[in-house]
């Protein structure tokens, strides 16, 4: 199974946009398709924003099911990786050191570090495209 690490902006966009790939990846979370890693940080992250950023959407539910099936990973290490926005790096750590196989945003600073080292760090569509998208 693969084991990846979402950016918040992406679980923002899969409330308020059912047909969208975040969505998608969510739903593939949800059911058993991908690992969703967190780490603590990032699991308060997820409460402080998503409680202001989700207004009746209908989906918080779901949100939070995936929020409570996720699997705890805490880096050791969080180096300054992102120079935009250093409140990204817990981010990269999280995904770098739990061998993530990919890291997925909306966030243009952390997609500009694509790849870091040899971590994926993409977009919802392209993850859906190369991932989640059955062969021809």
């Amino acid at each position: 199974m693969l084991r990846v690490v979402l950016d918040t902006n992406l679980l923002v966009a899969a409330a308020y946009s059912p047909t969208s790939a975040s969505r998608t990846i969510v739903e593939a979370c949800l059911n058993n398709q991908l690992q969703l890693l967190v780490s603590d940080a990032l699991r308060r992250e997820y409460d402080f924003i998503l409680k202001r950023a989700l207004h009746a959407t209908g989906y918080e539910e779901r949100l939070a099911e995936i929020i409570a099936q996720a699997t705890p990973f805490e880096p050791q290490n969080v180096p300054r990786v992102v120079p935009e926005d250093p409140d990204d790096d817990k981010l990269v750590a999280l995904a770098f050191e739990a061998r993530a196989d990919a890291l997925v945003t909306n966030d243009r600073h952390l997609l500009s570090l694509n790849p870091y080292h040899e971590l994926p760090i993409v977009q919802p569509s392209r993850f859906v495209a190369r991932y989640l998208t059955p062969n021809e």
